[in-house]
């Protein structure tokens, strides 16, 4: 499956992907940095993210509904976009209670966005607003109209880009973050549309 939206395109994951996956978890890790640098990176191993990427892809079909997407920019895979399922107060789902072939509101939940452009050349030039905007009338297409987005006051440039396409903060978490000994808040950002 591809979805486009001017030069961008969100595809299916694809076995070619697994270097430049590999590369971001063990290498170039900029990009997790950026979005979550209170956590730490575990390293993957090359041939049991490839066989685990194998079995995901030969479960793929092509009336599922996706739950990731990966960034293609003129050919070039610089990320990818996942979703989730929160439930009505902004907390995690336990996976048992989700059923992935039913939109988020028959599964009594909302649909989080998460994006991650890892290749580093890529950020700052509009391109997340655009494959947000392309993954949200994806999920549109499924009856789907409320967007979060999870993040933190650190992320300057995901809180501009929510701006931007008219988030609006309903949750606010103080210092629920320590990074290089300064506290930031957790952000949860919704867009009704």
């Amino acid at each position: 499956m591809e979805l486009a939206l001017d030069e961008i395109i969100l595809r299916d994951y694809r076995l070619s992907d697994v270097e430049d996956e590999v590369r971001w978890t063990n290498v170039d890790t900029a990009w997790f940095c950026t979005t979550t640098p209170w956590m730490e990176m575990t390293p993957v191993d090359p041939q049991e993210l490839r066989a685990d990427m194998a079995e995901v892809i030969s479960e793929m079909t092509e009336d599922k509904i996706r739950m990731r997407f990966e960034i293609e920019v003129v050919g070039r895979h610089i990320g990818t976009m996942s979703s989730y399922y929160l439930s009505e107060d902004f907390e995690s789902m336990p996976y048992e209670k989700i059923d992935y072939s039913k939109n988020a509101e028959e599964n009594h939940a909302v649909r989080a966005l998460g994006i991650e452009i890892c290749e580093m050349d890529y950020w700052g030039k509009g391109l997340g607003a655009k494959a947000l905007t392309c993954v949200m009338d994806y999920y549109r297409d499924f009856g789907e109209h409320r967007f979060i987005l999870e993040t933190w006051t650190g992320n300057t440039r995901m809180l501009g880009c929510a701006k931007k396409l008219g988030f609006k903060e309903v949750l606010r978490r103080k210092d629920a973050y320590t990074v290089n000994g300064k506290q930031y808040d957790e952000v949860v950002l919704e867009k009704v549309s």
